[in-house]
């Protein structure tokens, strides 16, 4: 099963949930990452978790197996990346 590895690359203000820089969190398949995360976070997360499962690349990133700079819907408070992991 492929695996995600979705972290917090920045904070830009408070996250209700408590989320820091550094923050990592996995995923497997098309799943979530665990109960109680974030949902708005997870709405932009999906697509790209999407495209990387079904062998998207991302060239224009310094590793094309993952996409940086997604910003949560709450005024970009939390900074997420997401990275297909290697088999």
């Amino acid at each position: 099963m492929r695996r995600f590895k979705i972290e917090v690359e920045k904070l830009n203000g408070y996250c209700d949930l408590g989320y820091k820089e550094g923050d990592v969190f996995y995923s497997e398949g098309m799943n979530t990452p665990c109960n109680g995360f974030c949902g708005g976070a997870f709405m932009i997360l999906y697509p790209m978790q999407v495209a990387l499962f079904s062998g998207s690349k991302f060239g224009f990133e310094k590793n094309p197996k993952c996409k940086t700079g997604l910003a949560c819907p709450d005024r970009g408070k939390v900074v997420f990346s997401i990275e297909l992991l290697d088999e």
